[in-house]
């Protein structure tokens, strides 16, 4: 068989060793489609969750503080430029996503497993892939997933308290003589956090996942029906503006986009996995209403407020009873999400601390570990309580690598012996996304640095 430029299915890797499908046999026909009904069973057991719960836990865990900051994002690249830019970074994630996801399904075939990790994913790409010859990576590969998995998802959950803390003192010291620190009130967010995030089972986060989305929901309308009152005009606002400041504008929409960390750990908590991909599938279904909502409130909360706009839109939002209704609503609705996106870091650090509890002390352990996340949130966030610069740099450092680099090296080696070499439009794909993970993280790295410094008078 010629070998294929659009990655192979299992069909294609395991079955097909002739010149052409048609000189398969019948008999070989039906191993291959049985092969494939195996692959894509229902998975057993009472804490899978639902098509609809995993299309909840979709939207949810990208549409968090990185929605109400695309309003930020679009004052940094302007405003035409942004909605073509936004529509690019939804293309390019979704399209990474995918195929993490894909290869995560192929390797768990390879490896008669039901399911796997990001990190395990990104480990059986390199021992089971490309005849095994990069196998001796396998393990720095692992390293390096769990690097960026815990960077981004701690840094987000940071951000989260960030944004409730911040949210929750505008409306406080409006209606009271008041007047504290923002930290002080990340630190009595402690009593809240705690129950919250020590949640441990996806399944039973999906009334947490319903309720935020709802929130998110009613706040984002709200908040777009604010913006609308009294907009300035469309020539008001720049088209495009300085490149100098487009990295921010990446930075803060691969933020914002980016849920992929938390994808495998939704896609391995399914019940019918073979409806997460396809068309339209779960997957696509919910990256294409995150992507309409991020160019509507980005758009006209830029267009709104211009240079002004805040770290989230919200915190822009006049001073009266009904706007700060929705910043209560929406803070609430971070607040929920806190613990699905404590589920991707926490995957990281109990891997590798697990083995140091005694088999009747491991869910003592489990939640020890996790309280102890949680308190690490607090503490990161009162020493950065700002949250523009916050946001943008853990997505130039983790979200890119995350949902850029490493889906792209995944789907290179799992498939390495089925496409074109060396220069075939699976190559040239991987050559232009490592092109634009490396341009995104060095700029948006070393611009977020600079507003942090700036923000902060370090010296």
């Amino acid at each position: 068989m010629s070998k294929s430029e659009s990655p192979p299915s299992s069909y294609d890797l395991h079955d097909v060793k002739t010149s052409s499908v048609l000189e398969l046999t019948t008999n070989e026909v039906m191993q291959s489609k049985e092969k494939i009904r195996q692959k894509n069973a229902p998975r057993e057991g009472k804490l899978k969750t639902s098509d609809l719960g995993a299309l909840i836990h979709i939207i949810k865990s990208s549409m968090g503080s990185g929605t109400l900051a695309m309003s930020y994002a679009f004052s940094n690249i302007g405003l035409l430029v942004g909605v073509f830019g936004m529509a690019f970074v939804a293309l390019i994630c979704a399209h990474c996503t995918h195929i993490l996801v894909k290869c995560s399904q192929e390797l768990c075939y390879q490896r008669n497993l039901s399911s796997m990790s990001y990190a395990d994913t990104v480990e059986s790409a390199f021992k089971l892939g490309a005849s095994r010859r990069f196998s001796h990576w396998s393990k720095f590969m692992r390293a390096l997933a769990n690097f960026f998995l815990f960077i981004t998802y701690y840094g987000v959950t940071t951000t989260y308290v960030i944004l409730v803390a911040t949210s929750f003192k505008q409306v406080i010291e409006n209606h009271s003589d008041v007047s504290m620190d923002t930290r002080w009130y990340v630190l009595i967010l402690t009593v809240i956090l705690l129950p919250v995030g020590i949640v441990r089972h996806i399944k039973f986060l999906v009334p947490f996942s319903a309720m935020a989305n709802v929130f998110l929901l009613i706040g984002c309308t709200v908040t777009i029906y604010f913006c609308v009152i009294d907009m300035p005009p469309l020539s008001s606002r720049p088209m495009v503006v300085t490149i100098t400041r487009w990295p921010l504008f990446f930075s803060t929409a691969l933020f914002a986009m980016e849920g992929i960390g938390t994808v495998m750990p939704i896609e391995n908590s399914v019940r019918k996995p073979a409806n997460f991909l396809g068309c339209p599938g779960v997957l696509n279904i919910g990256m294409a209403i995150i992507a309409v909502s991020f160019v509507l409130l980005g758009a006209v909360g830029y267009i709104k407020y211009g240079e002004d706009v805040k770290g989230s839109i919200t915190l822009n939002l006049p001073q009266d009873v009904s706007a700060e209704i929705i910043k209560i609503l929406v803070a609430l609705a971070i607040l929920l999400t806190y613990p699905l996106q404590l589920t991707a870091a926490i995957e990281v650090v109990w891997g590798g601390v697990s083995a140091k509890f005694s088999e009747e002390n491991q869910d003592k352990g489990y939640y020890l570990t996790r309280a102890l996340l949680i308190l690490g949130t607090v503490l990161i966030a009162i020493v950065l309580p700002n949250l523009s610069p916050a946001l943008s740099l853990v997505g130039a450092i983790g979200f890119s690598g995350l949902g850029l680099l490493m889906p792209t090296i995944t789907e290179l080696v799992t498939y390495w012996d089925y496409i074109s070499k060396p220069c075939g439009v699976t190559i040239i794909k991987a050559v232009i996304l490592v092109l634009f993970w490396a341009i995104a993280t060095v700029s948006g790295t070393i611009t977020s640095v600079q507003e942090i410094i700036a923000e902060y008078h370090i010296s």
